[in-house]
């Protein structure tokens, strides 16, 4: 009869076995003939050309109060927050866990004259065998800085005074407590705006829900190719709450002012407003004078629609 001693040690020679055969397949077959470590490796075997050790940035910009920041960092995760100093303070993030090999290239700063941009110029060739890398950038800046996040993985953004444009290709979007014009979009992942009051909102996600809380516009556009939208608070002039597939629940602010035009593939209920029949699967609501055109729509779904707390 086979010891259990024995079973452990063969199973634990196929296992490297397997580890090695990935490895090779990876190119990595130098790397892993050395003695495994399970130890974190240093910054150099994750730096970018030359060998020299990728250093997490950490400075901070004299700007003014008003800055323009720029932030263009392909999947890296990105959190913008207000402060009270005329700077902006630039803090990068990498921790890496378990046995990671590969390049990641460091972030670029540089100061325009009208404030900083911040960029990933290299995606990296990162294989993560038995771990996992995390990337995250976090930037304060004054309260009117004009930030501009042209691409990120996940993005935060708080306590903005000035317009905001915010895009990412893969990665949920928050913004929470803005005044000021908004521009953003995700193409897949869930798109949240709290206390978000401006003159325009564009909010567009292609893949996901969207949430809207205590959010107001003389112009308010949110719109998902593949996702519910639950809006509570809202306060609606002029654009639309439209979806293609997925329920619409809302709640509208007293202080709205807009003649809604609501149709859905299902069933639609209002409580709190006049409503008249449009036709099929469709009502016409009037929120408070009616003076604006807003459009609540979905193409696979129910609507429901109520009367809020104000926006």
């Amino acid at each position: 009869m086979i010891s259990r001693p024995t079973l452990i040690a063969a199973l634990v020679v196929v296992e490297l076995a397997i580890v090695g055969v990935a490895a090779n397949a990876l190119g990595l077959g130098q790397l892993m003939s050395a003695p495994l470590s399970m130890a974190p490796p240093n910054l150099e075997n994750l730096a970018g050309s030359g060998g020299a050790a990728a250093r997490p940035l950490d400075r901070t910009f004299v700007t003014g109060p008003s800055p323009r920041v720029v932030v263009d960092v392909r999947d890296v995760d990105v959190t913008v927050e207000a402060g009270a100093a005329p700077n902006v303070r630039v803090d990068e993030t990498l921790a890496v866990r378990g046995f990671v090999s590969g390049k990641i290239p460091p972030l670029v700063v540089e100061q325009m004259p009208d404030g900083i941009h911040v960029s990933a110029p290299d995606s990296g060739s990162v294989h993560v065998m038995i771990g996992s890398v995390t990337h995250s950038l976090r930037i304060i800046v004054p309260p009117a800085a004009r930030v501009e996040v042209s691409s990120a993985g996940t993005i935060d953004v708080s306590g903005l005074r000035a317009k905001l444009i915010a895009h990412t290709s893969d990665g949920s979007l928050r913004v929470h407590d803005h005044q000021g014009d908004l521009d953003v979009s995700t193409n897949d992942g869930r798109l949240e705006l709290v206390d978000v009051h401006g003159d325009a909102i564009d909010a567009i996600d292609h893949d996901g829900r969207i949430y809207l809380t205590r959010v107001g516009a003389d112009r308010l556009v949110a719109h998902s190719d593949y996702g519910r939208i639950v809006a509570d608070g809202i306060r609606a002039v002029d654009g639309g709450l439209t979806t293609r597939d997925g329920r619409v629940l809302v709640s509208f602010a007293s202080d709205s002012n807009a003649t809604a035009d609501v149709s859905a593939s299902d069933e639609i209920k209002v409580s709190g407003f006049s409503s008249v029949d449009g036709g099929a699967n469709r009502r016409i609501v009037t929120l408070g004078a009616g003076r604006g055109h807003f459009e609540v729509s979905t193409g696979d779904g129910f609507i429901t629609i109520t009367q809020g707390a104000n926006g």
